[in-house]
């Protein structure tokens, strides 16, 4: 009994041993996790003083929003890139109508190296621009472009093609649909060559070049604008559409005015035709369709474009003469005229700019 009695008492003292390791050790794990420790973390910024990305950037004849990016990898740099209409613009003095923030009246606004009004020179196709934020820190952009254009741009040439009627007949890029019902005629202007005196001959106009220049275009609408210039060639002259010295169809055969003018083209394609002095494109003068090669089907006759045509459709009462003249199709009841044409570039011929004026 004594034994059993001993073995006991021992048992509980090593119990009470334990007990007491136990506490030791959870009073310095305590202790070790109140103590503050070092520890490998940066101090914490408030980000509106490290502010550098503008909202909005826009240039003078800029066309859409300028796509504005930050380098991930580098957060002291940028690019900022912009679609422009380049016609008539001084590349080494670009105007800047925008550059803008997040809440610009904050006194944590970053600042700006180039502000609105300011000019930048992308004659070497970019520019820099630096923004400050509050804390000091920069960020370096990058400013490109690329050059917003419209199909209709560049520079064409008149492109004959033989008689239709009689193929022995001098070329011409001028061709006439029309004809009363039942009675559709399709030639060229000089199939019936004789018709047209010195002077009134399309022939006149077919070493002449067509230039045109986007120079505004509507990012809302796709509408685009721009300017034409029709430059005589050698001989200096216009064909002035009289067929037999008589009869002025100049309002049928013109498709586009000697010298200068205007144009607007919309959605469609159509091609919406200004005297150079309307500036507000307020009096439109007529439509013209751009035909890129095929083949086409007007008023029952088949045509075939080679390069492109310029064509105008026109709507006249039925004048119907069972002598059945020349004139049915060439001065009465014309349905539609084309000029046959090449585009030789897709740029404006040089000095288009000054030419226009």
């Amino acid at each position: 009994m004594k034994r059993i009695k001993n073995l006991t008492m021992e048992s509980i003292l090593s119990r009470k041993r334990l007990k007491l390791f136990v506490y030791v050790f959870l009073g310095v794990c305590a202790f070790t996790a109140c103590s503050e420790d070092e520890r490998n973390t940066e101090s914490l910024v408030d980000p509106w003083t490290r502010e550098r990305t503008p909202v909005n950037f826009r240039l003078e004849s800029q066309i859409g929003n300028a796509v504005i990016t930050n380098d991930r990898r580098d957060d002291g740099v940028g690019t900022i890139h912009v679609s422009l209409i380049t016609g008539g613009l001084d590349m080494s003095k670009v105007k800047v109508d925008a550059v803008d923030f997040k809440f610009p009246q904050s006194e944590f606004c970053p600042e700006s190296s180039v502000n609105a009004g300011d000019y930048i020179d992308l004659s070497s196709g970019s520019a820099k621009l630096t923004v400050t934020a509050y804390n000091g820190e920069t960020r370096v952009y990058t400013v490109d472009y690329e050059q917003f254009t419209d199909p209709l741009e560049g520079t064409y040439i008149h492109a004959p093609i033989p008689g239709i009627l009689d193929a022995s007949a001098p070329q011409s890029s001028m061709v006439i649909i029309g004809g009363w019902t039942d009675a559709i005629v399709m030639s060229t202007d000089m199939d019936k060559s004789w018709h047209w005196g010195e002077g009134y001959t399309h022939n006149d106009e077919m070493d002449n070049t067509l230039s045109f220049m986007l120079t505004d275009a509507d990012p809302e609408t796709g509408l685009t604008r721009g300017t034409t210039v029709n430059l005589a060639g050698d001989n200096g002259a216009y064909a002035n559409y009289v067929y037999n010295n008589t009869n002025d169809v100049n309002a049928f055969y013109r498709i586009f005015p000697a010298g200068a003018s205007r144009w607007a083209k919309d959605s469609d394609g159509n091609i919406h035709v200004y005297a150079i002095d309307d500036t507000d494109y307020a009096n439109e003068l007529y439509v013209v369709k751009f035909l890129p090669a095929g083949t086409y089907t007007f008023s029952t006759k088949d045509i075939t474009i080679g390069d492109c045509a310029f064509m105008r459709e026109h709507v006249t009462e039925e004048v119907i003469d069972w002598n059945w003249p020349d004139t049915r199709w060439m001065v009465d009841n014309i349905h539609n005229t084309f000029w046959m044409m090449h585009k030789s570039s897709d740029n404006p011929v040089e000095g288009h700019g000054e030419l226009a004026k």
